[in-house]
């Protein structure tokens, strides 16, 4: 088991989706294109429930097994049922400069060494204190 401090997360901080129910960001343009599984894509929604889409805000809340089928480019760092009408905060920011792209190019470089990247844009979503549905006084 280990501790983790805050200062092992990237930044939380930005913009914030509105509170409801399975509900998403509005329309994110980026600041740079970006490439996944060779569509190019320059917006992105940050949805409640633990996703983030390039199409469309999506609201599913019960994870499913990867790949997808269908027209949905879909990226999952935390998929699960989450309620932030009373509590809890989802928020977003993107990088182009400064310490997150140096850090960002650091720990993918130490996790990838022959890789030899460097990052030149870094979009953060941070699902904090959200409460999973229906116990929405209970942070997940």
């Amino acid at each position: 088991f280990t501790t983790l401090s805050v200062g092992h997360f990237y930044p939380i901080s930005g913009a914030t989706t509105t509170r409801s129910l399975d509900g998403s960001s509005p329309e994110i343009l980026l600041q740079k294109p970006f490439v996944y599984f060779g569509q190019t894509y320059n917006n992105i929604y940050v949805n409640h429930n633990g996703h983030l889409t390039f199409n469309s805000p999506y609201s599913a809340y019960i994870p499913q097994r990867f790949p997808l089928y269908g027209p949905i480019d879909l990226i999952a760092p935390f998929w699960t049922d989450v309620d932030i009408r009373q509590t809890g905060f989802v928020f977003y920011n993107q990088y182009t400069n400064g310490s997150v792209l140096q850090r960002a190019t650091r720990d993918i470089n130490s996790y990838f060494p022959n890789l030899n990247f460097s990052a030149d844009w870094v979009f953060v979503a941070t699902w904090y204190e959200v409460p999973y549905y229906p116990m929405t006084a209970t942070p997940c």
